[in-house]
């Protein structure tokens, strides 16, 4: 432990957020030269600098750099190279949903809740179908569930449904409740940490509704073979093909593709998948394409087509638009989910956990909790 700050760890920590010595000149003047160890920052300085980077402080007083890589396996590599180190706001993000979990966990095997059997029951299996089957008799939604309901409420439909196995599911475009810290879409989508009583899945809710669908189905699948781990969900690049394809045939069944396929020209055929299921045009041609109802060729330049037209669309003119923004009570419901604020409340009302231990793991303060509580019909 040194006596002085590392100039070592205090460049790291201002590349690691993304940032240049020179965006810390509000904290001093001299903070270019930090980096170089021509001036030292007071204890002052470090203090503020320490929150504009997110780095806890005695980190910068250590001798070597700190070891703050991804906390989870990485589905994303796609190769053996290590992946890139994770973001502040990523790692943090996970880190919270690490500590919410470890309570759950153990609060309900204290309480004699029974093991989720369906955790890990796919381990083993090569068949896709089979998988599915077993998630389909766990999501219990039909066939077509999603043909009536627009997107929003489609992602709420699969959502709950998965939330009623005893699943927890967050999600949000920020990291907790500091809006000004938010989850870049092109890190990650989504991540899943198993557990055999309290699994958590957590949603990227910057990404779009009809992605976000998909990445839900994803993350449910990994859960069938007991992985933990961090994904972007991208169709084409992903190297965990079997939980690939056990999303899509659950979100797209090949009974429904062909009956599309059969009754309208492949442009409407597309378009009639994409309503049904409410997943992603590139979701869809990649489908079509698996199932061979569309050429290699004819998916190539589909796809082509689709980049062309989203990369066509002016800022903030995609499915994900900004609108006026929802209340923070709207925002904190989607934020915990269902599961997640029923469980504390059940804790504290059978006074196995603090009111303090409770404002902490939801990220509410006393006046929050208490009002929160209160709109979902809870009084604590």
């Amino acid at each position: 432990m040194r006596d002085t700050p590392n100039p070592a760890v205090i460049e790291w920590a201002i590349k690691r957020c993304g940032k240049t010595p020179e965006d810390m000149t509000g904290i001093s003047k001299k903070a270019p030269l930090w980096v170089t160890g021509d001036a030292e920052p007071t204890a002052k300085q470090m203090q503020k600098l320490a929150k504009a980077t997110h780095v806890l402080l005695p980190y910068f007083y250590e001798d070597e750099l700190p070891d703050l890589g991804l906390q989870i396996p990485d589905f994303r590599t796609v190769t053996s190279e290590a992946p890139k180190d994770p973001s502040p706001e990523l790692y943090d993000t996970i880190n919270l949903m690490q500590s919410r979990q470890d309570w759950l966990s153990e609060y309900l095997e204290d309480d004699g809740a029974d093991r989720l059997s369906f955790v890990g029951s796919c381990k083993g299996m090569t068949s896709v179908a089979e998988c599915v089957a077993a998630m389909r008799s766990l999501i219990n939604l039909e066939v077509g569930w999603a043909k009536s309901l627009a997107s929003d409420a489609a992602v709420r439909a699969l959502r709950d449904a998965i939330e009623a196995t005893g699943v927890y599911v967050c999600a949000g475009s920020y990291v907790g409740n500091s809006s000004k810290r938010t989850l870049d879409v092109k890190e990650f989508r989504g991540f899943v940490l198993t557990d055999a009583y309290a699994p958590v899945i957590f949603i990227n809710t910057r990404d779009a509704r009809s992605a976000q669908l998909f990445t839900l189905a994803h993350e449910f699948a990994h859960l069938l073979f007991n992985e933990s781990g961090l994904d972007d969900a991208e169709l084409d690049e992903s190297n965990e093909t079997i939980c690939d394809e056990i999303a899509a045939e659950f979100l797209v069944p090949s009974s429904l593709a062909f009956r599309l396929f059969d009754r309208f020209d492949n442009d409407g055929a597309i378009k009639e998948m994409m309503r049904f299921t409410k997943v992603s045009e590139i979701v869809c041609l990649r489908r079509a394409k698996d199932l061979k109802l569309i050429s290699k060729a004819e998916f190539f330049r589909r796809l082509d087509d689709y980049r062309a037209r989203l990369s066509s669309l002016p800022p903030n003119k995609g499915e994900r638009a900004k609108t006026s923004g929802p209340s923070f009570y709207t925002l904190q419901k989607n934020h915990l989910g269902k599961l997640f604020p029923e469980t504390v409340y059940l804790a504290l009302k059978s006074e196995r956990l603090l009111y303090s231990d409770a404002y902490r793991l939801t990220g509410m303060s006393a006046g929050s909790f208490s009002d929160y509580y209160k709109r979902e019909g809870m009084f604590v």
